[in-house]
């Protein structure tokens, strides 16, 4: 049968003459912990980014489509209003002679249509917005609203 010496020393164990420090052991244990725990964070910011990014794409796309109408809306309202000074109100004294004649043209008719109605669907984009975005506001404050019952 065999004898075992165990001393210790200086956080050391010897046992039959071989030394195993014990320092050592728990700095790879902390290390491999400590990367464990890294690698789990890394994970988590991943899969956070992915969602994030996605959320956003998703919601980008979302927008322009919903949106789309009324930049059209807007393009026509600037592309049509210049196009109507253009040909149907010249910055010259013969277009100023001949205005009264130009106006009952189809295309100047088509082209105040456009830019009035045009102006219409903007200011309803307005409003449109502006309840939206009070309708966020008045649901957060209601979220965080403190009852005086509940004091």
């Amino acid at each position: 049968m065999r004898r075992f010496r165990f001393k210790k020393n200086n956080n050391k164990i010897i046992h039959d003459n071989d030394e195993v420090n014990l320092d050592e052991n728990i700095h790879e244990k902390n290390d491999e912990e400590i990367n464990s725990k890294k690698k789990i964070i890394t994970e988590n910011i991943y899969k956070f980014l992915i969602k994030t990014s996605t959320f956003l794409l998703k919601s980008l796309i979302m927008l322009f489509k919903v949106s789309g109408i009324y930049l059209l809306w807007i393009c026509l309202h600037y592309f049509s209003a210049h196009l109507y000074i253009k040909f149907c109100v010249p910055d010259t004294i013969i277009g100023f002679l001949i205005s009264p004649f130009m106006i009952a043209t189809p295309h100047c008719q088509g082209l105040r249509w456009i830019v009035y109605n045009a102006a219409g669907i903007i200011n309803n984009m307005w409003i449109l917005i502006g309840t939206w975005f009070y309708s966020i506001i008045w649901i957060f404050n209601s979220d965080t609203r403190v009852d005086q019952n509940d004091l």
